[in-house]
């Protein structure tokens, strides 16, 4: 008697419900996204870990864990990346594109005033080749725009290209947002407990209100990064805006802010860039909310 074959995971997996299906790849990639950051991320933010090649492998394995459990969920599931989100779409998409620019340096420059305003009078240009052809050579036309760029694949094709879409379906937009950016921000534990991200480590309440505020921060960066998304039908728009502004606020700050000054604010500092993210991210959030929705699945 012939044995009785059994059904692939991606078939199996099919034949559950949508909703069913959603919240199992969603589980499946929030854990393997986490295990790996967890497990390497500490190892490669920490402060008294050497630059080796270990290191430099431990922090690839952790930057590239949303992207590593995209891949894998995707292809689990019989998915694979047959709508093409991976790929840039400038056809009739090309306001997203310049967007992908303009709203990250809009966030870098209104984190400048704001610092300007609250450790007063901060900031004092430093470049004798003026200012547009300093943030070029040191931002666009520099190595650290485009590492920053295939570094943050490791991000853009996890959370935008899979995570925020399976969240949409499952339980609405503004759900989606707000879940994606604490499921995004709780992600940075490593690098804001190890090395201090953005907020330092003499924040009161470290790390918890480290973490509080990066969750702010990414819901409100997640909004900005799922309209561009869904401008362009593709996550090369987000992985743009996310490049700038992680290059902006370090070239911006470089060349402006007084050191002197500066000297143990970075908690300061990043208040600064969360109430910058405001300012940019909720018109973004509304913008958003008035785009058609992903429809949910049965």
């Amino acid at each position: 008697m012939d044995s009785v074959k059994q059904p692939s995971t991606a078939v199996s997996g099919s034949r559950l419900s949508g909703k069913q299906k959603d919240l199992m790849q969603i589980l499946l990639f929030v854990a393997i996204a986490y295990s790996l950051m967890f497990i390497f991320g500490p190892l490669a933010y920490s402060q008294t870990a050497g630059a080796d090649m270990k290191k430099q492998i431990f922090y690839h394995l952790a930057a590239f864990s949303p992207a590593i459990a995209c891949v894998i969920v995707r292809y689990a599931f019989g998915e694979g990346f047959k709508d093409d989100i991976l790929f840039p779409k400038f056809g009739g998409h090309k306001k997203a594109y310049l967007l992908s620019v303009a709203l990250p340096l809009l966030f870098g420059l209104v984190a400048c005033v704001l610092v300007t305003i609250v450790l007063g009078a901060g900031f004092s240009f430093k470049s004798e080749g003026g200012a547009a052809d300093a943030l070029l050579n040191n931002m666009l036309m520099s190595a650290q725009f485009y590492y920053a760029a295939f570094i943050l694949v490791g991000e853009e094709f996890g959370w935008r290209a899979f995570l925020y879409d399976k969240l949409e379906k499952h339980c609405g937009l503004h759900a989606s947002l707000i879940i994606g950016g604490i499921l995004w921000g709780v992600w940075h534990l490593p690098p804001l407990v190890c090395s201090g991200l953005n907020f330092g480590t003499d924040a009161p309440g470290f790390p918890v209100t480290n973490v509080a505020l990066m969750c702010v921060f990414c819901i409100l960066a997640g909004a900005m990064m799922q309209l561009l998304r869904k401008m362009s039908d593709s996550v090369i728009a987000p992985l743009i805006a996310h490049a700038v502004i992680d290059t902006v606020c370090n070239t911006l700050i470089s060349l402006f802010l007084n050191e002197e000054l500066a000297e143990g604010k970075q908690f300061t500092i990043g208040l600064c860039l969360v109430a910058a993210i405001m300012i940019v991210g909720i018109p973004c959030w509304i913008i958003l909310g008035r785009r058609k929705s992903i429809p949910p699945v049965d």
